[in-house]
């Protein structure tokens, strides 16, 4: 029985930091999508006969539990959701990281999962992943029990979340595949790395509940446009309004606004994610605020799925702390892993100095122009969203609806802690 948001406030709650999105080896190989991009490219460029290995994930699981046991991370390491790269490729969960979290009930092993979704021209594109975690019970396995997906039911999701006409499965079927199921999800970095319009983007995001806006390994472009969103559609869920010249000026704004309330849609939650490949993987965190002294992941699942969204967000029970990616960040991030790369691959490569420095500059090459492509399709994004959905225009001018007005003050300032908390998220992970 859900406890209710009284009770909550009474009991003595307990900060524990959860890294809720980081990667393993297990996301290399098949599962990647930048993998068979750098695999082709080294093979057309250097013979068919090329032996090459590509990995963007070098933390083992071993990594990862010791970052529970460090007593120098800052914070302190509480819970940790592996998400590894899942696709209609390959979605299998490691065994290694199966007996991991069934002897380590703060690990527990979870996806990243890759989507397409339909466009407003109806075509299929790339669209935001989803990071699925789980229902917050115990998984039965040969490894033990532990928490996060089953085998079972991550192969069932692929095989139901199909989009039409795809072996890819759709973000928005995967989205009611885990609200049908009382799986805890979340939309990871969902401005960034795809490739929907606008609207479609938007759209998407207004279907979760809970919304990666703070990611390591992303801008801090994207976490503000992330916030934005979130104040909007919660504004629009308390009884807030555009303004009639705005409702003229952005109809796609009036759109959203329409289908929030048609749909009756969740209030969102901001969320944040490590994303960490190969290093800092505490770079951002939740801080959870348990009622148990030393929470499980099935504890933190659960809190994500039982309790709604406006006691989350006015109780405070899920803070991000840690700062977005830099270009800077990102730049290092590629250098890092084709080194990592070189390195791995030496013994078939390093033949000849030419031979290494073709492979290593076209590794380079290749990652460089994921990102060069990413930021275009921000950039664009952002060009869209200033002339059809400009947030620094819309928010300020908004409007508590008359049928609003009259209520209480505790009521209207509820609303707008609800509006606006997005903004009180960029606490420090310190």
């Amino acid at each position: 029985m859900k406890k209710t948001s009284t009770a909550k406030a009474a009991s003595t709650r307990f900060p524990v930091a959860a890294i809720t999105h980081i990667h393993t080896e297990f996301s290399n190989g098949s599962a990647s999508e930048l993998d068979p991009l750098i695999r082709r490219s080294v093979i057309e460029t250097m013979g068919p006969n090329t032996i090459f290995e590509w990995g963007e994930c070098f933390t083992t699981v071993e990594n990862l539990l010791a970052l529970l046991k460090s007593a120098h991370a800052n914070p302190s390491i509480g819970i940790i959701a592996i998400t590894d790269h899942m696709s209609h490729r390959r979605h299998l969960i490691s065994d290694e990281i199966l007996r991991a979290a069934a002897r380590e009930p703060r690990i527990a092993a979870c996806a990243e999962v890759f989507c397409i979704d339909q466009d407003v021209d109806g075509k299929y594109r790339i669209a935001p992943e989803v990071l699925v975690y789980g229902d917050g019970n115990p998984v039965e396995s040969k490894q033990g029990e532990y928490f996060g997906l089953s085998q079972t039911r991550l192969d069932e999701l692929f095989r139901t979340c199909r989009a039409k006409g795809s072996n890819r499965v759709q973000t928005s079927r995967v989205i009611d595949f885990c609200e049908d199921n009382g799986i805890a999800y979340c939309l990871a970095h969902p401005f960034d790395g795809h490739e929907l319009s606008l609207e479609a983007t938007f759209d998407l995001i207004s279907r979760a509940r809970l919304v990666e806006t703070i990611n390591g390994g992303f801008s801090a472009t994207s976490a503000r446009i992330l916030e934005n969103l979130i104040a909007f559609q919660n504004r629009v869920l308390t009884g807030w309004r555009l303004s009639k010249e705005d409702t003229l000026r952005y109809p796609m704004a009036q759109r959203l606004a329409n289908r929030i309330l048609s749909e009756e849609r969740s209030v969102l939650h901001p969320w944040g994610g490590s994303d960490a490949h190969e290093r800092n993987f505490d770079r951002v965190v939740v801080k959870y605020l348990s009622e148990k002294p030393n929470p499980s992941a099935g504890d933190l699942f659960r809190a994500m799925i039982e309790t709604p969204v406006e006691i989350l967000l006015s109780e405070g029970t899920f803070v991000v702390g840690g700062e977005p990616g830099t270009a800077g960040s990102e730049l290092q991030d590629v250098v890092r892993i084709v080194a990592r790369n070189m390195w791995r691959n030496r013994r078939s490569i390093f033949n000849t100095p030419l031979r290494t420095w073709k492979i290593t500059s076209l590794a380079f090459r290749v990652a460089q122009e994921e990102l060069r492509h990413r930021h275009q399709r921000q950039s664009n994004l952002l060009q869209q969203m200033e002339h059809d959905f400009s947030f620094n225009k819309i928010l300020p001018s908004m409007m508590l609806a008359k049928e609003k007005q009259g209520r209480n003050p505790k009521e209207k300032a509820t609303g707008i802690i609800l509006s606006d908390r997005p903004s009180l998220f960029h606490a420090s992970s310190g």
